[in-house]
């Protein structure tokens, strides 16, 4: 799953290696998007932003979609 951050402030993709994919920042919040397992490293991404004087501002997860090659059958 994703897990897309909102912080105040601005902060590296890299402050949260290896979870983070992507950063943007307007100056005054940042956008992270972070792959995650479960909501262990969930809480271990929100703890890092935590531990840097960050404010988390929202948090949601996305689903990532199923593959074809996770459902595919064999062919007869």
């Amino acid at each position: 799953m994703h897990a897309i951050v909102v912080v105040a402030g601005e902060v590296d993709e890299r402050d949260i290696w290896p979870y983070a994919q992507w950063s943007d920042s307007d100056g005054t919040h940042t956008t992270l998007t972070a792959k995650v397992h479960d909501s262990q490293e969930l809480v271990g991404v929100l703890a890092a932003l935590t531990a840097l004087g960050l404010q988390i501002v929202s948090t949601r997860l996305i689903a990532e979609p199923v593959g074809r090659h996770d459902t595919a059958q064999p062919d007869p």
